[in-house]
């Protein structure tokens, strides 16, 4: 009779466990408008809290993953922080793309941020700014003036401490075509894992 009851144990114990592995929900797709219309000041932003933090050490600070100002943009790692922040280029476009990136590939090549030379109307201005970040728009003259354009890539983006999180910045304009109005859709994976989903 023991011997049935244990048996009976370690087969719910077993049960139990499997359940618990197929509980995990999807992650949800958020979208956020960052107020970045500065030129000096750089507005920082939490994946895992979905909003902007205020940051007085930005160098030590794991409060924050990204940081905007104007078009340029940093992770929490390499030369903009202590964090493990860093972007890839998924190479997957649009709304399509976005959906169809279910996972953090072993071959993605992920880049710190670092100083690189960006054109400024007075000519160039050493900035630190993630690279592969720094490819997400391109510009275009028109007559009303240079426009910036979302190249529509999906970014896949390491948090400060080195969870995974998909990006696809959408616009740079407010509703009244106010520049410096940046707009991203993103899902944060806060288990740690690669899934995307």
């Amino acid at each position: 009779m023991k011997r049935i009851l244990f048996s009976s144990v370690i087969i719910l114990a077993s049960l139990s466990a499997c359940k618990k592995e197929n509980t995990s929900l999807p992650i949800q797709a958020m979208t956020f408008e960052i107020n970045s219309t500065g030129s000096t000041k750089w507005k920082y932003f939490s994946l895992t809290n979905n909003d902007t933090v205020t940051v007085t050490d930005p160098i030590h600070s794991n409060a924050w993953d990204l940081a905007f100002q104007r078009y340029r943009i940093k992770t929490n790692g390499g030369e903009s922080g202590s964090g493990s922040g860093s972007a890839a280029n998924s190479y997957q476009k649009g709304q399509t793309g976005f959906d169809a990136l279910k996972i953090v590939s072993d071959t993605s090549t992920f880049m710190a941020d670092k100083s690189i030379s960006i054109a400024v109307q007075q000519g160039y201005t050493t900035y630190v700014v993630n690279p592969v970040l720094y490819t997400w728009f391109t510009l275009e003259f028109a007559t009303q003036g240079t426009q910036i354009v979302p190249t529509d890539d999906i970014f896949i983006v390491k948090t400060s401490t080195g969870k995974y999180a998909k990006v696809w910045i959408k616009s740079y304009y407010s509703t009244t075509n106010v520049s410096g109005y940046v707009t991203f859709q993103y899902k944060y994976q806060p288990d740690g894992s690669k899934n995307l989903e």
